[in-house]
């Protein structure tokens, strides 16, 4: 799902905030698309939060994670794969 993203875990500070401005930016059109962004989103702010000890860096990354599942799922009952 991540593409050609880099693995956030190794990337310094100032590393992460420009791959993941770099990101921000693109065009998604589809709910995967979407969803990969979040999954990449919650990486980033899942590395800061464990660096850092940041909660609101730990909460940014659970938001993303929601948000992930949710388009997931919503793309999933789009392809007929719902209960």
């Amino acid at each position: 799902m991540s593409e050609n993203r880099p693995d956030p875990s190794e990337l310094t500070g100032p590393q992460l905030v420009r791959a993941f401005l770099s990101e921000f930016d693109k065009p998604r059109t589809t709910k995967a698309e979407r969803a990969a962004f979040f999954d990449f989103k919650a990486r980033v702010f899942a590395a800061i939060a464990d660096r850092d000890g940041n909660p609101d860096a730990a909460r940014a990354a659970e938001r993303a994670r929601v948000a992930r599942d949710r388009l997931l799922s919503e793309a999933e009952t789009a392809n007929g794969g719902g209960a």
